[in-house]
């Protein structure tokens, strides 16, 4: 009996002995510790970047944003990808505060009139960014590649307020929109998690960009006119010949305000990316 389990156990033994080389051999620039996807293969893309596009409060080295790219990867081949890049961010605030018409509360004595005032403000930037990319090792390891991508985007920009004092109402609503448009190639590196469908990576890209059909203007009404004006937004004109202030003369406003506007933008920057992907399959 004894002769017999022996004989098992050692069986069992060389069993799993020969399994475990045969499944650590490596074989063809290929390795266990990887999972490259192929042909047909999906990916989902995420990645946390630096600022594309530097403004002129921003630090030498951008500002980070927080919110990611989302792209949407397809392998055509074993080596060349397709990609959609979407990114959206939104933001909004809002305000209100006023008095009662009455005796003040905090000074006693003194009269007050009826006093309300509302805000809100609406600050929006979208972009869509298709591309493609070539991959040129093979390996399940390490991967390195190269593309290039378009940028189409829009921006937009609304504030608008209302105030009433002693039945006299004020309306201020002012508008920034624009379309953005460029292109830009980047460089990647990225690593496969061990067997699973997650690659970590890199990216550098230099880009251009330009903003165009921009549009700005201002609509206000009170109880004596109303009037609607284009107007000089920093973002938009930046004191292009550097006086600090606009020149007032005879018949000129002074106020930074015109009755027709045009106005065009073009930057080029360079930009990191930390990115994360996840590969799957239909």
């Amino acid at each position: 009996m004894k002769k017999i389990l022996f004989s098992a156990l050692m069986a069992c033994f060389a069993m799993t002995a020969s399994a475990q080389i045969s499944e650590g051999a490596p074989s063809a620039k290929k390795y266990a510790t990887g999972n490259r996807p192929m042909k047909g293969t999906f990916g989902l893309y995420v990645g946390a970047e630096t600022d594309l596009f530097q403004d002129a409060n921003a630090a030498a080295f951008g500002t980070f944003r927080p919110l990611p790219i989302v792209n949407l990867k397809y392998m055509a081949t074993d080596n060349f990808e397709v990609r959609v890049g979407l990114k959206f961010w939104k933001q909004r605030e809002s305000l209100g505060y006023g008095n009662d018409a009455g005796d003040d509360k905090v000074n006693p004595g003194t009269a007050l009139v009826e006093e309300k005032y509302s805000a809100k403000m609406v600050n929006a930037d979208n972009e869509v960014r298709p591309g493609f990319a070539y991959h040129f090792t093979k390996s399940n390891l390490l991967d390195v590649y190269a593309g290039i991508e378009g940028i189409v985007g829009w921006r937009r920009a609304v504030a608008t307020s209302w105030q009433k004092i002693d039945g006299n109402e004020t309306t201020d609503n002012q508008r920034n929109a624009s379309i953005t448009f460029g292109a830009g190639a980047f460089i990647g590196l990225q690593a496969f998690i061990a067997r699973l469908p997650l690659a970590i990576g890199l990216e550098y890209g230099i880009s251009t960009k330009w903003d165009g059909a921009l549009k700005s203007h201002v609509y206000h009404k009170d109880a004596n006119s109303e009037y609607t004006v284009y107007q000089e937004d920093g973002n938009f004109v930046l004191d292009p010949f550097g006086t600090g202030a606009l020149a007032t003369v005879a018949g000129q406003r002074g106020n930074g305000t015109f009755d027709y506007m045009k106005a065009r933008k073009g930057a080029w920057g360079s930009q990191v990316r930390l990115t994360l992907s996840y590969y799957f399959n239909r």
